[in-house]
């Protein structure tokens, strides 16, 4: 997990511009301030962990969901039934045991002229759900005690319970015109040796044993739970609630349409909505909502009243905007937020590079009962690669640890709301800091540290091959408005801020070892690809 203590070159410092009133707070004390207002949403929601919902096995988008709760298998465990594995005859171990003793004091020509014969009794195929009435319409000799009794049953047939093994039907002849009967001849030696008590049966709950646990509480719902699941007979589970997350453009520039022709004086596609909605699709931590694009122009309270219907109306959890929350004149993002909509700013400026801008901001509402409704709101930069960055490092974990929950069970008993933040923080899923070389020289940004989009290649290391290193290399140009720089990136390297008031140095050189957090999704989808088309 990342250390949720500042880099050397992430000293909190004060914002330039004379026109900004927020301190730039260094990324991980802005992502500890994130995790701990989340953590006080759960307080105020429940004072445990993440609300419960149940849901139908059935619903395509169960995968990726996390369980509720300890899945068990009911009595008596799966297959529900004794099982044939092959297309054969069901035979008593018991017949077999004389026939063998006879065998066995055979001369050599006695052998070859000796056959197992058994009377059919009946058939099974698979799916059928009576076998207790098996019969042949010709049973001749099954009651006359001359010849054991055997049962043709097919792959996945139910074994009839007083049948404890499985001749397959390659090693047997049937002769129908003498009675039904299963004939052994040339495999007696073969089959007399290794047909034993269940021998090509699946006994009742041997695959999973009664009272198993098949999907544990905590645990992400994958494709092998789904047959699971189904195996077992389980139609609805509950599962942790997916918060809802709106997403929301601003700017009279953008234009909802991905017809180029209408993309001139100064009008282009929006590119913010389906690169943010796609991403937040992947981490299976939330539900996202297309809340459009506004304009520049609307009132603070005309667009602050659409908010609050959003908010507490249509049951949005995490509101994330894009664009308005810089310091242009039409800038107003944080006006709608705060003044129209009652907000806290928990930070206005973040020490990065890209997402500078970045807001957190917290709306509470008491209930009529004295309880605390919040609501969480990310004003992210209007450039794309701010607003995808921004949201892999501080609302990917934010949602992580509304769609999780606290486990409070090995803390204590009874908790107070300081214990349980505090625990909320320390065991919330954050991003791995691993160590990558660069392959190039890169330079370095001399105002603030920089999250560069690099893509990472694995290599084995000279002295020892079962030990693997990291091998960086840039994107290119990393402008937030260039998108590219996001298409073959699969982490975010922590670039110290360069100069005299940082690191000392311009550049950092190929070879140096950086940090870097491994992202698993930073990519374009095709609907973002489309509108630059």
């Amino acid at each position: 997990k990342t250390q949720l203590t500042p880099l050397s070159s992430e000293l909190p410092c004060l914002s330039l511009s004379t026109m900004s009133m927020h301190r730039m707070v260094p990324v991980p004390e802005a992502l500890e301030t994130v995790l701990t207002e989340t953590a006080k949403s759960l307080w105020f929601g429940s004072g445990s962990a993440s609300t419960q919902v149940s849901v139908s096995t059935s619903s395509s988008d169960l995968v990726g969901q996390i369980s509720a709760a300890d899945i068990r298998v009911p009595s008596p465990g799966y297959p529900t039934y004794n099982s044939s594995i092959m297309d054969g005859y069901a035979v008593k171990t018991s017949d077999l045991v004389e026939m063998k003793r006879l065998y066995d004091n055979m001369d050599e020509k006695e052998r070859g002229d000796f056959r197992m014969e058994f009377v059919l009794e009946g058939k099974v195929f698979a799916g059928d759900i009576n076998t207790a009435s098996i019969s042949c319409d010709d049973n001749n000799g099954s009651s006359n005690g001359v010849y054991p009794t055997a049962v043709y049953v097919t792959t996945g047939a139910v074994v009839p319970n007083e049948y404890d093994a499985v001749i397959p039907v390659e090693d047997t002849t049937q002769e129908t015109e003498k009675g039904h009967k299963c004939i052994i001849d040339d495999k007696v030696a073969s089959v007399l040796a290794t047909t034993k008590p269940w021998t090509w049966i699946r006994p009742i709950g041997c695959d999973i044993a009664a009272d198993s646990i098949v999907l544990s509480k905590g645990e992400t719902i994958q494709p092998v739970h789904m047959a699971l699941l189904a195996q077992c007979g389980v139609d609805q589970i509950q599962v942790n609630y997916l918060p809802r997350v709106g997403i929301l453009s601003t700017g009279n520039e953008l234009l909802p349409s991905t017809n180029t022709d209408q993309c001139q004086n100064g009008k282009i596609p929006d590119a913010n909505r389906p690169l943010l909605l796609s991403q937040l699709n992947t981490y299976g931590n939330c539900k996202p909502h297309d809340l459009g694009i506004i304009s520049d122009d609307d009132s603070i309270e005309m667009l602050s009243d659409k908010l609050k219907n959003g908010l507490w109306d249509d049951g949005i959890d995490v509101i994330i905007s894009t664009g308005g929350i810089s310091m242009g004149e039409k800038d107003n993002m944080e006006q709608v937020f705060v003044e129209g909509m009652g907000g806290k700013i928990h930070f206005g400026r973040m020490n990065m590079k890209p997402g500078k801008p970045t807001t957190f901001i917290t709306i509470d509402k008491e209930g009529s009962n004295g309880t605390i409704r919040r609501k969480l709101v990310f004003a992210l930069p209007g450039n794309p690669v701010s607003a995808s960055v921004c949201t892999e490092l501080l609302v990917r974990p934010c949602l992580d640890l509304l769609n999780q929950g606290v486990e409070t069970s090995e803390v204590v008993n009874s908790l107070d709301e300081q214990v349980f933040i505090r625990h909320a923080v320390d065991n919330a899923s954050v991003h791995d800091e691993l160590m990558a070389t660069l392959t190039k020289d890169v330079k370095l940004d001399k105002g603030r540290p920089e999250y560069h989009r690099v893509s990472l290649q694995r290599a084995q290391t000279p002295h020892d091959k079962l030990q693997y290193s990291y091998h960086a290399t840039s994107t290119g140009v990393q402008r937030s408005s260039r998108v590219l720089s996001l298409r073959s990136a699969d982490g975010l390297m922590m670039l110290p801020r360069g100069g005299p008031l940082g690191c000392g140095q311009d550049v950092a050189k190929k070879r140096t070892g950086i940090p870097y957090l491994a992202v698993s999704i930073i990519f374009i989808c095709d609907e973002v690809w489309n509108s630059f088309q």
